[in-house]
């Protein structure tokens, strides 16, 4: 390769690094287009005196990366093998699809070759969509001895360089049949086998990088969702059905609450207290085996079947956490579907604390109010937010067998041992209904039940965005900011093997927490055997902060129970008129807070909320 080809072979490497797009052309030869760098390239490449097909010439332009030249002009693989290189590298994984014009004793209209075992399940997967994208096109699937390659052109790589490397190389040959003899073409043959082949190669490459790479699948913009089909509907409903049988947080908090900090108090702190849970009324095989017989790879929307597979695997681990209560496997499961705390959160966290005391000690006990009190705000709230819509609605229920305040399926429940100022209720009610119970009630209005159950991996948006509107109407005082803190370091602690005790004396310690105070706190995160969730109200707000500062908009975050990076397909959705726009807006978002709002934005950083 001469030096100036070397030059710009360097360019198109430093633009994958950067993740900028690039067309780069080659005089007389072809171009190399990266609309978007993503770590697999449609590769077409034109023999030697032969017409150039206009058919797969236009199925690459539909691709996201895709190389056409001609082979008698340019040594594609001199290029081609240190750019799959550095996208496996960057990505974990690449995948170089080449098509060509089958010989004329080929018998099948397309035939797929493979010559990697690696491979075999993608070429599979390609060849079921087609056959359903275009049953009247025959597919078959060849098991080649050698890496594929088109007929008289030299093969990109060989089966030696390939080995150890994660490089996949899948072939797929066509016959002209949207071509006649007299060389005319026709025009919806050809249609046809573009727009199937086209729609089948979205589905390829969406499952390559759910399957093969660690790039989040749901950034890649897939534009078939035109509609819900009946099969979605169906599985939309089966995925709900199952998720309502268990109330996942009511099943891991304990009913002796009080009872085991008053046992845990007469213990002198050092004795870890027993909890008690509801018992266990769902068995989890059978769950299990009604989450995997759904036909989710049946679904023709890829973006679809990955949100549905996402779901079916949080309900497969939150169930098997319930059967592991009380057992050292439910930290596990709950890493899985909560998350770890990393670093930079354990820093922010212990810093908050470093630089705020407690400020509840100054409030005077007749701001104190208690359960039914409580309600009766709540309650009031809801008739405000029903200006907007008489169907909104959110029981009120003041309960024995809970601890604190909880919603479960737009419902507020209040322990009847709860007690707090009338500042903390307005902050707690936004929290709690405006958030919390508005998304339900607009996640309810849209077509997938998915959206007011909540998404995989809701909860961390959800909660950051409930503790910022603490925020906006007042009530995000520093003594709450350093139990969202301390919540972190609990967590952490837990993970490290502390015992109860050793955590609970750290809070009171080492940051002057109150008895009962840090013993909530603690008794939150040890529940159930170790609950990760709790990190996930600084880790979300932090967040979210970051997204309002990018002038992102709050409130496309009430459409229901989402989270950040489902938020592409979400605008794509409604666009589409698939999802509605959010029926009711909570308080916070009200004229009256706009200013509020744009502090908010200019400050940016959870430090200076403090």
């Amino acid at each position: 390769m001469t030096e100036d080809k070397n030059k710009q072979l360097n360019r198109l490497l430093n633009a994958i690094n950067k993740r900028n797009a690039v067309h780069y052309q080659i005089p007389n030869a072809g171009k190399f287009i990266f609309n978007k760098i993503v770590p697999y390239v449609f590769i077409y490449r034109v023999k030697d005196a032969e017409k150039r097909d206009k058919m797969l010439s236009d199925l690459a332009k539909t691709e996201n990366a895709s190389i056409v030249c001609r082979s008698d002009e340019f040594a594609l693989e001199d290029w081609l093998k240190p750019i799959a290189q550095k996208l496996a590298e960057e990505f974990g994984a690449c995948l170089l699809v080449e098509a060509w014009i089958a010989d004329k004793d080929q018998t099948e209209d397309i035939q797929i070759h493979v010559g990697q075992k690696d491979i075999l399940p993608l070429a599979e997967y390609f060849q079921k969509n087609m056959r359903k994208e275009a049953p009247e096109i025959s597919i078959s699937l060849a098991k080649d001895l050698h890496i594929p390659m088109p007929p008289d052109l030299p093969a990109l790589y060989n089966q030696k360089e390939l080995q150890n490397k994660q490089i996949l190389l899948m072939g797929i040959s066509i016959k002209q049949n949207y071509i006649d003899n007299n060389d005319l073409v026709l025009p919806i043959m050809m249609r046809l086998y573009r727009e199937s082949l086209a729609k089948s190669l979205s589905r390829l490459f969406f499952e390559f990088l759910r399957v093969y790479t660690h790039l989040n699948a749901t950034a890649q913009k897939i534009n078939f969702h035109q509609v819900l089909t009946p099969l979605m509907s169906d599985i939309d409903g089966a995925l709900s059905q199952e998720s309502k049988k268990f109330d996942f947080l009511l099943m891991v908090t304990p009913l002796n609450t009080t009872d085991a900090w008053l046992q845990f108090k007469k213990d002198k702190f050092y004795k870890t207290p027993k909890f008690l849970y509801r018992p266990m009324h769902v068995d989890p095989d059978l769950v299990k085996r009604r989450l995997y017989n759904l036909r989710i790879e049946d679904i023709y929307d890829p973006t679809m079947a990955y949100i549905f597979r996402d779901k079916r695997a949080e309900l497969d681990s939150m169930v098997t956490m319930l059967a592991d209560r009380g057992k050292e496997d439910f930290v596990h499961g709950s890493l899985q579907v909560f998350g770890n705390v990393s670093e930079k959160l354990i820093n922010s966290a212990t810093a908050i604390l470093m630089m705020t005391e407690d400020e509840d000690a100054k409030k005077r006990p007749d701001e104190i109010i208690n359960a039914h009190d409580f309600a009766k705000l709540a309650r009031e709230e809801v008739k405000f937010l029903q200006q907007q819509d008489p169907e909104f609605n959110c029981p009120i229920r003041v309960r024995e067998d809970i601890s604190g305040v909880m919603v479960n399926r737009g419902a507020l429940n209040i322990s009847t041992e709860y007690k707090l100022t009338k500042q903390r209720a307005k902050a707690l009610i936004q929290h709690e209904i405006g958030t919390h119970v508005v998304t339900y009630f607009n996640g309810r209005q849209q077509p997938l039940n998915l959206f007011s159950l909540g998404v995989p991996g809701y909860e961390e948006l959800q909660e950051g965005l409930a503790v910022l509107s603490e925020y906006i109407v007042g009530g995000l005082n520093n003594s709450r900011l350093r139990i969202i803190a301390a919540r972190v370091l609990a967590v952490q602690h837990m993970l490290l093997g502390n015992s109860f005790s050793d955590c609970f004396f750290m809070l009171v310690d080492q940051f002057a927490f109150k008895h009962e105070t840090a013993f909530q706190i603690v008794m939150r995160v040890y529940r159930g055997g170790g609950l990760t969730k709790d990190a996930l109200y600084l880790k979300g707000i932090m967040e979210l902060l970051t997204y309002l500062k990018d002038g992102n908009n709050v409130h496309l975050l009430m459409m229901g129970k989402i989270r950040k990076d489902y938020l592409s397909i979400i605008k794509d959705l409604l666009q589409k008129d698939i999802l509605v726009p959010p029926k009711i807006i909570p308080r916070y978002l009200f004229p009256d807070y706009s200013e509020q709002w744009k502090t908010v934005k200019r400050k940016g950083n959870i430090f200076k909320l403090i």
